[in-house]
């Protein structure tokens, strides 16, 4: 059939037998085939050439095992697009000219930089000689000191035949060129472990000490753009260290600098730089996100920071201890978390620049705030009656995050910003275990109840309310007494979401219709039960049939609320 349709007039021509055109017709298809095959060859030929264990023919980066399975998976995607369509930029364009291994440095080094993982690029090199040279211009890599091998460097047979992870990092530190982004970490399941002194001594987990400091940071400081060191906590936090220090000397491209679980000396140092650089020279003028999670300052330490990151953006604070007074005045900063684990005398933060704040502490003796631009602001504190809470030029506020038994600053900020849109608002009366488990009730603190009506009234604006299980508990106990709590109807709106810790379904039922109902315009009702309740989810379904126009989305929670609607 495909021969007759061929054989028109105009096409093959007259003056051709059947016979000889499809002998033609039989060689031209074998000839095709054949150049196929020739082509399939050529491509796999390129990857034989290197002699590799795992690019050989599958072209796939399975063996090394990363650390995570998303990044492999992508990172293999890219590979064998790559490989498939060939580079862009005029640097490799038909990959069946052109061997892998031919490709220079720089770019393949571009493929190792996918890995992330210091151990895994190591593997990589075993796979070529074009690797091992391409290593030197990895851009992005991490060293992670695991549990597992630092028991291995117990006394023992093989004790002496580990190698010290300070010594692993500079043996590979030395070799880059062009790193910009550097991770030195001590795992997680670390932290909590406590190794004899002969350990120690075997293995120093010290990675912010100064000598350590000053062995692997010229090599790369040059180039170097991001940097997260996590020390052990068990012997950096009692100790100082000048790290910053050697940072403003050496790393003059240094934006972004994360820092956890070590002892953090900023004050002014004679001996790192003269006194004519003591204003200037000792600072990171380039550095815009700085964060410290489970880091000790010294008591003006905030105030120090400011100074030698005067350009910072976004500056954030978790469990912070040592601070006497916190203060902070800035023209660029946009974010600000501050989390403190100690309290401290005063807070007083001058920051007109300011988008999003977040305040985790125990209430100072004087706080104040002025944030004239300030637009989303949480705060877990609670008030005492002989403090002083102040925010000044704060009317601008669109979302509202507040945990307290002490209500009069939030009363205070509604009245305020007549422009919020959303809301969320909880009693920390809960204990949870770390793991997220409930414990019970706190009895030290107040079942307090904010005034609803008072914030229906300067709120007129507000589309989106969510509950924390502490207010609903407190709602709960007080329904008896309030039984019109939410009886206030609320003009706009729209999304209600609960967070529940269920102990009698008929009480929760109870009010949630009530509350519901208080409510005509709602469209999405959001219900979170806690994994801990004396109640299952399902029961809530029959709130469906009861108020069948509403969106009702209902999900088990245990360790973290559902926060995805507001920006932080």
């Amino acid at each position: 059939m495909v021969f007759f349709s061929l054989h028109s007039e105009g096409f093959l021509g007259e003056g051709v037998s059947n016979s000889e055109l499809m002998v033609k017709s039989l060689h031209h298809q074998r000839d095709l085939e054949e150049e196929k095959e020739e082509k399939k060859e050529s491509q796999i030929s390129q990857f034989d050439d290197m002699n590799s264990p795992y690019l050989l023919k599958n072209w796939c980066l399975a063996p090394f095992h990363p650390v995570s399975s998303s990044t492999s998976s992508s990172n293999g995607h890219f590979i064998r697009r790559q490989a498939r369509d060939g580079f862009a930029g005029g640097y490799y364009e038909n990959p069946s000219s052109t061997k892998f291994s031919d490709l220079p440095y720089e770019i393949i080094g571009e493929f190792l930089t996918f890995l992330g993982d210091a151990q895994d690029q190591a593997r990589a090199e075993l796979a070529s000689p074009s690797f091992r040279m391409s290593s030197r211009f990895v851009r992005n890599t991490r060293f992670i000191c695991r549990l597992k091998n630092v028991q291995r460097a117990c006394p023992g047979a093989n004790a002496k035949h580990v190698i010290p992870f300070k010594d692993i990092v500079m043996g590979k530190i030395k070799s880059f060129k062009c790193l910009e982004k550097l991770r030195l970490e001590i795992e997680e399941g670390m932290q909590a472990s406590r190794f004899k002194d002969e350990v120690i001594v075997k293995n120093s987990l010290w990675l912010s000490e100064e000598k350590f400091v000053l062995e692997w940071l010229p090599p790369v400081s040059k180039t170097l753009q991001s940097l997260t060191v996590i020390d052990y906590g068990q012997q950096a936090i009692f100790n100082q260290t000048p790290l910053l220090h050697h940072l403003s000397n050496y790393c003059k491209q240094l934006k972004v600098l994360e820092l956890r679980n070590m002892y953090l000396n900023c004050t002014p140092k004679q001996e790192c730089g003269t006194a004519a650089d003591q204003g200037k020279g000792t600072r990171l003028p380039g550095v815009t996100t700085l964060t410290l999670r489970c880091v000790k300052l010294t008591e003006n330490g905030l105030k120090d920071l400011n100074e030698f990151m005067p350009n910072l953006r976004t500056l954030t604070l978790v469990t912070v201890v040592g601070l006497k007074d916190a203060r902070f005045k800035s023209d660029t900063l946009e974010v600000l978390c501050l989390g403190l684990a100690t309290k401290v005398k005063s807070v007083k933060l001058v920051v007109n620049s300011l988008i999003k704040l977040q305040l985790k502490m125990a209430c100072p003796d004087d706080l104040s705030v002025e944030a004239c631009n300030l637009q989303c602001l949480a705060v877990c504190m609670d008030k005492r009656c002989d403090t002083s809470v102040k925010f000044k030029g704060v009317n601008k506020l669109r979302e509202l995050l507040m945990g307290a038994s002490e209500f009069s600053t939030l009363h205070i900020l509604c009245s305020s910003n007549p422009e919020l849109e959303k809301v969320f608002l909880d009693v920390p009366c809960m204990a949870f275990e770390e793991n997220g488990g409930w414990k019970g009730m706190l009895s030290h603190v107040p079942l307090t109840l904010p005034n609803m009506k008072y914030i229906r009234g300067k709120c007129q604006k507000l589309h989106t309310l969510s509950v924390g299980p502490g207010l609903w508990y407190s709602l709960e106990h007080d329904m008896k007494n309030n039984p019109d709590v939410f009886a206030p109807t609320w003009p706009v709106l729209r999304t209600l979401i609960l967070h529940l810790i269920v102990q009698e379904i008929a009480v929760s039922m109870k009010l949630l219709r009530a509350l519901v109902e208080s409510i005509p315009t709602l469209v999405t009702l959001e219900v979170y039960v806690h994994r801990d309740s004396k109640a299952e989810l399902e029961e809530f379904g029959q709130l469906r049939e009861s108020f069948p126009t509403v969106e009702l989305k209902l999900d088990y929670w245990k360790k973290g609320l559902k926060f995805e609607c507001f920006s932080f």
